[in-house]
C-alpha cells in the first residue's frame, strides 16, 4: 500500500523531489532551515497534543522595482509561490555572467512551474537601465521563464538587500563602477521567509538549490492541501 501511495504521488506531482523521513511509522517531509531573526512572541500552539511556542520568523517586506521592460514588479506581494533571488550589475568583471548563468540553468528547469518566479536585482541602478538591462537579459528569454531584472523604482535597492534578503550590497569607494554583493542565489518561500543562500561558485550548491526548490514546492501544496 505504501509504495502505491508513494507512486501516486510522484505521479501527481511529475518531477518533484519527494523527501520521505520514516519515524514510527510515520512519512514525515524533511524541512528547509528558515534563516533569520527568530523572535518567540510570548503565544504557544497545540501540535499533536503538545503546547509549544509560537516563533515570529524574519520575513521579508514586498518591494517594487521596475523591470527590464520598464514595467513596474511587486516582488513577494503574491502569498502562493515560490522566488529564486539574486543579486548583480552587468558592469561587473567578476562573477555575475556565471551566477546568471547558473540562475538561468535553475529558471529553465522551473518554467513552466508557475509556482516559482525569479528575480535578478541590479545593485548598480543608476548605469543599469531597464534598456541596459533589456539588452543584457536578451539572451537569457527571460520572458519564457517568470524572470525578471530589476532596477530602480519605488523601493531602495540596498535597504532591500541588507534588511530583506540579510545580504552584503554596497558601492566600492575605491571605484564608481564596481559594488560588493552577495554572489548567492537565494530562496524565499511563499510566506516571504529565506530558506536558503546557494552559492554559484559551487555547482554543487545550485545542484542543491534545485532540488530544494522541489522539496519546497511539495511542502507548499502539502500545507495548503485539504487533506
Amino acid at each position: 500500500m505504501k509504495k502505491i501511495l508513494i507512486l501516486a504521488v510522484v505521479l501527481i506531482l511529475p518531477g518533484f523531489l519527494y523527501y520521505l523521513l520514516e519515524k514510527k511509522g510515520e512519512n514525515r517531509y524533511k524541512s528547509l532551515p528558515i534563516y533569520g531573526e527568530k523572535v518567540l512572541t510570548g503565544t504557544f500552539s497545540n501540535r499533536m497534543g503538545k503546547k509549544v511556542p509560537d516563533t515570529l520568523f524574519h520575513h521579508i517586506t514586498p518591494f517594487s522595482l521596475v523591470n527590464q521592460e520598464g514595467k513596474e514588479i511587486e516582488v513577494l506581494a503574491a502569498d502562493t509561490s515560490i522566488a529564486v533571488v539574486n543579486f548583480f550589475y552587468s558592469r561587473c568583471e567578476s562573477f555575475c555572467a556565471h551566477m546568471n548563468d547558473e540562475m538561468n540553468r535553475v529558471a529553465a528547469r522551473f518554467a513552466k512551474n508557475k509556482m516559482v518566479n525569479f528575480y535578478t536585482i541590479t545593485v548598480d541602478t543608476a548605469y543599469d537601465t531597464p534598456a541596459v538591462l533589456r539588452s543584457y537579459a536578451t539572451t537569457y528569454q527571460p520572458q519564457d521563464k517568470k524572470w525578471h531584472f530589476l532596477t530602480a523604482g519605488k523601493s531602495d535597492v540596498y535597504d532591500v538587500a541588507r534588511n530583506g534578503f540579510l545580504v552584503d550590497a554596497v558601492q566600492d569607494t575605491t571605484n564608481d563602477a564596481s559594488f560588493i554583493h552577495s554572489s548567492s542565489l537565494i530562496l524565499v518561500d511563499s510566506h516571504r521567509r529565506i530558506r536558503g543562500y546557494y552559492d554559484v561558485n559551487h555547482k554543487k550548491e545550485v545542484d542543491r538549490l534545485i532540488d530544494e526548490v522541489k522539496l519546497l514546492l511539495v511542502q507548499e501544496i502539502r500545507e495548503t492541501s485539504p487533506y
